[in-house]
Order: C-alpha cells, then structure tokens, then sequence
C-alpha cells in the first residue's frame, strides 16, 4: 500500500532502516530533520524524499509540510534521552519533544492523520514480576526516557478518547543493528562492539545476569511497515523478540564473532536499569506470522556491516 509518510525522528538507526523499507513500495516520504547533513546520502538523492530541516516547534512550517505533501501518516520516533538521562535532560526533552509533539498530536487530530508512535517497550513498564511483559502490564517506568516515552502515550490516548485521534503505539524491545552508531552511550550491544573495536573494555552495571530482549533493527522496519499495510489502528503492540538473553550471554556471542581480546569491567548496578525485560509477543503474533533473525546471526551480521563502514 502506498502512503505520504513524514518521519520525525529519521536520522536515527532505526529510522533509517524503516525509511528504506518503506521506499520499496515507492511510499512518498517527508523527513523531519534538525540537521540536513545526517541524512545518508542515498536517500538524499532519492526523487520520493523530501527533507525539511526544522524542529518540533515549528508548528507553522510542520501543518504547511503536512497539508502540501497530503501526509496520511505520521511516524513519531524523536527522543534526545538515554534510560540514564538526567533531570536537567528531561527538562530539555519536555521543552523540545513532548510539549511540541502535544501540539502536532492537536493537530493530526483535528485533520484526521494517523500518529505512529515509537515508545519503549525496554523502559516504559518499570521493574515487574512477571516472566514476560504484555502490553496491559502496568507502566511504571523507573528512569527519565520511560517517562517522557509514557507521557506521550497518554496524551495519545487522551486525544483519541476525546478527538477520536487515530494511532498505533509501538513497544520495540532492545533494538539494535544496521546503521546503529557504535560510539554511541546506547545499545549495549552496539556500545560493546564499539568498546571492543577501540581497545577498550566492555563496561556492565551489575553482574552480568541481566535479562534483556533483543530485536534486530530490520525486524522492526518490516513488521512496522507490515502493520501500517495491515491498517492496525488504536492498538497498542509490543515488538520484540519474546526471548530473554543476559548480558554476560551477549558477550559470549560477541567473543565468538570477534578475533580480538577484549576485557569485561563490571561496575555497580544502576537504579536506573530493571534487572529483566521480556516481552510478551503474542499480540503482535495474532497479526503476523514471523520469523525473527535469531540473536546469534544478527551479530554476526552487525559486525559484519560495521567492518564493512570501517573499511570505506
């Protein structure tokens, strides 16, 4: 099905990767960019991309892009916070991102466009209990990036209540891959692979058991694309795995795809970080039927694709 999307939030990793999926099916594509110069050259140059360099706040500037290019989805993936992002961070975040985005979210809803929001299936939830976490569990998130990811949600929610805004929330799981930068503070896998690369050791918060749920950027950019064809509207969906693998599991597969020494610093856990994060697929299953690339191979991929960068 062919859209007029506008991404906000596109030079990210997982941006990139649901832009190219979505180019496949010559879906015409608005980018939403602070900085025109981080947008990768090959889609600068594609005639279905257009790149408007602006912010959030420029409401004016975003309801003219939206009626000129007759966007029909919105894809919402900007966030400037880290799970160990700080008060002063989040005050930031509160002036730049989420009061601005409560005024696009007025607006589509005025207009009848659909919000796909990118939440945080890793944070939003809170330390829980249970072995794997569905999307009714309840959201108690416990650091900054949660917060601000639940405080969009709500007002989402709200709007569709009382403006009957369409949406579809997405819950991704601990993502990591293509286009991921690896000098980055976030992504344990990616950090480590940079770590690793500079010599450096591979720094863990606690003893290593912690649980994680980990998805490949590129199963997200398909089912993402798969959901929006499939027209899922007013659902919330977490997206992930479903399988739970510690960190000190993580570095084994990393020992195993790396011809290098490497050592392991642990340091002392963080109040910021939930000991184990599962999620609860089953909703996402009842629409699509897939196969995830298993932990091992997206690795094994991901340093492949990093050697093949460095080598430019």
């Amino acid at each position: 099905m062919k859209n007029n999307i506008l991404i906000i939030g596109s030079t990210g990793f997982i941006g990139k990767n649901l832009l190219e999926s979505f180019l496949i099916d010559s879906n015409n594509i608005a980018l939403l960019v602070r900085d025109s110069s981080k947008v990768s050259v090959n889609f600068r140059d594609n005639i279905a991309v257009k790149i408007i360099e602006t912010d959030l706040k420029n409401m004016t500037l975003i309801k003219q892009i939206i009626e000129t290019n007759s966007i029909d989805i919105v894809i919402h993936l900007s966030s400037s916070l880290i799970p160990s992002s700080s008060k002063d961070d989040f005050e930031n975040e509160m002036n730049e991102i989420i009061l601005p985005t409560y005024s696009l979210l007025e607006y589509l809803s005025e207009k009848k466009i659909k919000i796909i929001f990118f939440s945080s299936g890793g944070t939003i939830y809170g330390k829980v209990q249970e072995n794997t976490i569905n999307e009714d569990n309840p959201l108690r998130p416990i650091n900054y990036y949660g917060y601000s990811k639940l405080m969009i949600e709500n007002y989402i929610q709200f709007l569709n209540r009382t403006k009957n805004l369409s949406y579809l929330i997405l819950r991704p799981s601990n993502v990591y891959g293509k286009y991921q930068k690896i000098e980055s503070k976030q992504g344990f896998i990616s950090v480590s692979i940079g770590k690793v690369l500079s010599g450096k050791p591979i720094e863990i918060w606690g003893d290593g058991e912690t649980i994680r749920d980990y998805i490949n950027v590129q199963d997200v950019a398909i089912l993402t694309k798969k959901l929006i064809d499939m027209n899922i509207n007013n659902e919330i969906i977490n997206l992930g795995s479903g399988i739970g693998i510690s960190l000190n599991n993580i570095v084994n597969l990393l020992q195993k795809n790396i011809d290098k020494k490497f050592e392991i610093e642990y340091k002392n856990s963080r109040s910021v970080d939930v000991d184990k994060m599962v999620l609860d697929i089953t909703k996402l299953k009842s629409y699509i039927n897939y196969e995830f690339k298993n932990i091992e191979d997206g690795i094994s991929e991901f340093i492949g694709y990093i050697r093949c960068e460095n080598e430019k």
